[in-house]
């Protein structure tokens, strides 16, 4: 998914998770995401909005090289409190989460 977040955050799991074609299924465990409105509040099923992921995580990263600002400015400050992934999506009434750009 990014680079940023050091692994995959939202993935199946083979052999355990079913499929829906072109969703990129649930999160793995201890991972946090949601889909927030441009108010910062939560979206509802299948409505689109921006993908944060609401808890740290071990492989994620720590700063921008020689920039702690740019880092803050670019995941932390469009919703406080949240990594902000700089993608569209949406969360489905199962759970499955879309990536829409």
């Amino acid at each position: 998914w990014q680079t940023e977040t050091g692994g995959i955050m939202i993935a199946p799991l083979p052999g355990v998770t079913p499929l829906k074609p072109g969703s990129a299924t649930k999160p793995f465990f201890g991972i946090l995401p949601e889909v927030f409105k441009e108010d910062g509040t939560p979206a509802k099923a299948n409505e689109g909005g921006n993908l944060v992921i609401k808890k740290p995580w071990p492989s994620m990263e720590r700063t921008i090289w020689g920039d702690p600002e740019r880092y803050k400015k670019t995941y932390f400050s469009k919703f406080p409190d949240v990594y902000f992934a700089g993608d569209s999506a949406r969360k489905d009434s199962d759970g499955y989460f879309w990536i829409m750009g």
